[in-house]
């Protein structure tokens, strides 16, 4: 038994191994990222009164079990890993999560549950004890970036902590941290962060919470050269979900938080007034007609009611109404792959089916002539 197993009651049987520790370059012709999020167990009090009730048992195990036969470079937990941050509940994570894909390195990101009854970080940090930027005193920078350099282009990839309330004095270090990071020789960048921006999941929406998020990533922007944000991948919400609020040359957004917690529904768009955002919050039209052609499967193999579908294609009863794909009859639950070549990013959806298969049915593709663009696979 190991010096912290004795102490903490967290196993260690086979080191984690991190994507990319700070200032870390990876050479390689060819990189893939595998993305998700809330992957945490059921907490029978909270998800039922939060309207989280769709499916599962099972989805996290299955989209690991599938990631792993993918065999990525990375695998990226995009937040809400745990029901919270205590020994007990990382010790969970190892065994369910962890033991399903040993042969990958894995990079984590804080998400608001990791700091339940650890705002600190300290349990996080024995698991991954190279987390993080180092900023002293023996305290947890839960920020920190890596270079992936794909035959002379290089992707600058930036891990960000948008829990300004947990934060506390370190919201600023992390501040400050930017200033420095978001300079020097890259030619992109994706960004990785627990809380959205924009949302589309859930009974009501919640989006840029306290506007931390906002406030973030716009300081990302804001540091660095025109169109170099290529994309943000979030895991707040429990769905999967595609935005490009500012257009196909904008930066994407990517919510990775179908990732096996209960689902909640999924709304095609919001009107932006109601969120205090000038731009109208509205899924990317493919992913529409993707999730849409699912519905059909889904209706093909058992009936779904009426509600059900009047939902997802605006008619009925909904017509003029924001459309939306219920958590409990058509949940958006999977797994994101990133992969960079050369100068080159592209992105799929793998989407966990009923019977717990996991298929890819949707990818987009950048490009400098018509910016990011959505095709069915």
């Amino acid at each position: 038994m190991s010096l912290l197993t004795f102490i903490f009651g967290i196993s260690t049987v086979q080191a984690v191994t991190l994507c990319g520790v700070e200032g870390q370059k990876h050479s390689v012709e060819r990189y893939e990222f595998a993305i998700l999020g809330n992957t945490r167990p059921l907490d029978v009090k909270s998800d039922p009164v939060a309207g989280r009730i769709g499916p599962t048992k099972g989805v996290t195990e299955s989209l690991l079990k599938d990631i792993a036969k993918e065999s990525p470079d990375c695998v990226v937990f995009v937040g809400d890993m745990v029901k919270n941050g205590s020994k007990k509940e990382w010790k969970k994570f190892e065994k369910n999560q962890l033991a399903l894909i040993p042969e990958v390195s894995v990079q984590p990101v804080i998400g608001d549950n990791e700091a339940i009854k650890d705002p600190k970080y300290l349990n996080t940090e024995i698991l991954f004890p190279d987390m993080g930027t180092d900023i002293g005193y023996n305290r947890v920078g839960s920020w920190s970036y890596f270079d992936v350099d794909t035959n002379g282009t290089s992707w600058r990839i930036l891990v960000l902590d948008a829990n300004k309330e947990a934060l506390t004095s370190r919201w600023n270090e992390q501040q400050l941290w930017l200033d420095e990071v978001t300079k020097g020789d890259f030619d992109s960048m994706f960004v990785f962060v627990h809380l959205p921006w924009y949302n589309l999941a859930g009974s009501t929406p919640k989006m840029n919470p306290n506007g931390h998020p906002e406030e973030l990533i716009s300081y990302v922007e804001g540091s660095v050269d025109m169109l170099k944000v290529r994309g943000v991948f979030f895991g707040g919400g429990h769905a999967n979900q595609v935005l490009l609020p500012n257009g196909p040359y904008g930066t994407l957004h990517v919510g990775a938080g179908g990732g096996g917690a209960p689902a909640e529904d999924l709304y095609q768009w919001q009107s932006g007034m109601e969120h205090g955002l000038v731009e109208k919050p509205e899924l990317e039209s493919t992913f529409v007609d993707v999730l849409r052609e699912q519905v059909d499967r889904l209706h093909g193999q058992s009936s779904l009611s009426p509600a059900t579908l009047d939902k997802a294609y605006n008619t009925g009863t909904y017509k003029d109404f924001p459309g939306l794909f219920e958590g409990t009859q058509v949940p958006t639950q999977g797994w994101w792959e990133l992969v960079l070549k050369g100068t080159k990013s592209s992105i799929v959806y793998h989407h966990h089916l009923t019977n717990g298969s996991v298929e890819p049915i949707y990818e987009l593709h950048y490009s400098d002539k018509r910016g990011w663009k959505g095709y069915k696979k």
